[in-house]
């Protein structure tokens, strides 16, 4: 061993994940592994004993909690950086185990080479962490400093920590205030345009992107972002411009720029150097074939132009079947205006209209039907406008909901009191979430995740073109699977909730919701303090079932959800403008159980729920529930 040589201990109870880092670790001649630990209390013992440079620490381990074990540690062993593994990219837990002393925070499943990277720069005491994470730690940041000062309570320390963290993120980031001037920028913005940080302070954005690509003023990009809630513009904005350095030489830049959230004015803007990259039409061939969902892009005809891996596979048809055939082969009964409408009103530049979604029939290749949920965007090419069509196969949720209208409708036939029905249902639901999203993190997230490692181990003995193209397509659906994992955990507790509270949890379903459908949404916190847990929870619930609603079914370009604290409750109304419906008619129709769970779920905590609803105009869901709400039987 040289003294270039970097010690390192892993700390992870899974043992399939541990044993492909420490391969991975032995893979590589400047790194040694030191230890190996299987719990909070172990991964302390090993540092005290051992002073490793660094620690790669699991987030989730028996025996105590991650900023608990970066402290000890810390404490202990000064010298010892702190690399933290996550299943999901949680910025509340990234705060946290940052604050606590960490040096990098990483998403299981991310390529080997970022790990040994993130490794490299941990010993270096350089900071780890994703652009997309890093933006969304500033915005819990700007929030906490926000309620501390209505409160009164000391700025200080949260915006040393900001200044910090934003100096410490790799990225190019620059915080635009409410009146349009820059508030701050970090060392990399100083580095990459040659200013100093006081130079920019109180100017305009335009000073360092003076327009994007297709020649609008970047200021009013991010004016429009500024005064969204008056406008009808999306609520982000991604584009690529011009950056003009301090001695007037220009380069291609990619701005990402969205507003801050949970009701802060201002704008976050990150500026990537791109005058390496390349127009990126492999890049979209990449993405389109490995979508998960079935995509098949038609014209205005309706005859099939291009067809995925996955439409292949779900409709049984080879792509050269599909190619120039009219859409009526997958899907036989949809209305002919699916891709007829709104295709002279493509824009020329990047945004296309509103997608739209509904349920239809598919057909397979054996002539065997199923339920689809498919939903519509439009783009305009060099061919002209074209339809593109996300199709996703929902047998098995079709079913599962169906067994769970026939449960319900089973007990309440059998004579049992309703209330009492209720309360089971929905507290073994909670429960069951609960010990599914438990078991996927410990279980199938790690085991994909050291699948992944072992991959990308593999890759560095391949030398056959055809064996990495193979390689190439089984890690990207090894990928996407962890992808899916992470989302279901979500789905079924999200992290935010307990971490950040009832707000930030359904800020994030609708960030979510906003990027699979482009709705414009806002959101209203009225709430001067969190409600009780269980309250949270079933609050979170009856809200996550009417946003659902929306998405599956409004055809909405607009949505409002509004919290206030009501009569010691918390009232929420949620707003739509889509194609509305007759509430008694759908309540009488097989498969709206949602809209009677919403319903159940605010009585039998002692609130109320309604929805207002009439064809062509809409949809409102309001209801409210106590702030002690809890799940109690009738009889209580």
């Amino acid at each position: 061993m040289t003294d270039a040589t970097i010690r390192v201990v892993i700390a992870d109870d899974d043992r399939a994940l541990r044993d492909a880092l420490a391969d991975l670790i032995a893979s590589q001649p400047h790194l040694e592994l030191a230890g190996q630990a299987v719990s909070h209390p172990d991964a302390v013992r090993l540092a005290l004993r051992d002073h490793p440079h660094v620690v790669v620490l699991d987030v989730r381990m028996p025996g105590g909690t991650a900023p608990a074990t970066i402290r000890a540690i810390q404490d202990g062993s000064p010298n010892t950086a702190v690399l933290v593994l996550s299943a999901y990219e949680d910025p509340g837990s990234a705060v946290d185990v940052l604050a606590a002393g960490a040096t990098g925070y990483l998403v299981k499943g991310i390529p080997d080479g970022e790990i040994l990277d993130a490794i490299v720069r941990a010993a270096r005491g350089q900071l780890s962490i994703s652009v997309a994470l890093a933006r969304d730690c500033i915005q819990v940041l700007r929030r906490n400093l926000e309620n501390e000062r209505r409160t009164g309570a000391t700025t200080l320390q949260n915006a040393n920590t900001l200044r910090q963290l934003l100096d410490r993120v790799g990225a190019a980031a620059v915080l635009v205030g409410p009146d349009g001037t820059i508030e701050t920028v970090n060392a990399r913005v100083q580095q990459l345009f040659g200013y100093r940080r006081m130079e920019l302070v109180g100017e305009p954005i335009t000073r360092l992107v003076p327009a994007s690509r297709y020649g609008e003023p970047a200021d009013e990009l991010i004016h429009r972002l500024l005064s969204r809630e008056a406008g009808e513009d999306q609520p982000e904005a991604h584009f690529t411009a011009s950056g003009r350095r301090k001695d007037g030489s220009t380069f291609p830049v990619e701005v990402s720029a969205s507003p801050m959230s949970h009701g802060q004015r201002g704008v976050a803007v990150f500026l990537r150097d791109i005058s390496d990259l390349s127009l990126a039409e492999a890049r979209f061939q990449q993405l389109f074939e490995s979508s998960p969902d079935a995509t098949v892009i038609v014209d205005t005809s309706g005859v099939i132009r291009l067809v995925n891996a996955a439409a292949e596979q779900i409709f049984g048809f080879p792509r050269e079947d599909l190619l120039d055939q009219s859409v009526d082969t997958l899907l036989p009964d949809h209305p002919v205006t699916i891709y007829r409408r709104e295709s002279d009103e493509v824009p020329e530049a990047p945004g296309a209209p509103t997608p739209e979604g509904m349920e239809l029939t598919g057909r397979r290749r054996d002539g065997t039907d199923f339920p689809v949920d498919v939903s519509i965007g439009w783009i305009r090419t060099e061919e002209g406008p074209r339809v593109i069509l996300s199709i996703r196969d929902m047998t098995e949720s079709v079913g599962s909901r169906a067994v769970l209208e026939r449960s319900v409708e089973a007990l309440r036939a059998a004579g049992q009191e309703r209330r009492h029905v209720l309360v089971d249902l929905v507290g073994a639901q909670e429960r069951e979430r609960l010990r599914i999203a438990a078991g996927i993190h410990d279980d199938s997230l790690q085991v994909i995740t050291a699948a992944a490692l072992r991959l990308q181990q593999l890759r560095r003995r391949l030398r056959d073109p055809d064996d990495l193209r193979v390689l190439d397509k089984l890690e990207e659906t090894v990928r996407l699977a962890a992808d899916r994992l992470r989302r279901m955990i979500f789905d079924f507790r999200p992290p935010a909730l307990e971490n950040e509270g009832l707000v930030a949890a359904v800020n994030v379903y609708i960030e979510q919701l906003r990027a699979d459908t482009r709705l414009v949404s806002y959101l209203d916190n009225q709430l001067e303090e969190e409600p009780p847990p269980e309250a949270r929870v079933l609050i979170y619930r009856i809200t996550q079932e009417a946003l659902m609603n929306v998405r599956k079914h409004a055809q909405a370009t607009e949505l409002r959800v509004r919290f206030s604290g009501v009569d010691d409750g918390v009232l929420v109304e949620i707003n739509d403008n889509g194609v509305g419906y007759n509430p008694l008619e759908a309540e009488a129709r097989a498969g709206h159980l949602g809209l009677t769970l919403m319903r159940d779920r605010a009585e039998i905590a002692g609130g109320w729920c309604r929805v207002e609803s009439a064809p062509g105009a809409g949809t409102t869901v309001e209801f409210w529930v106590p702030r002690e709400a809890g799940l109690t039987g009738g009889n209580q």
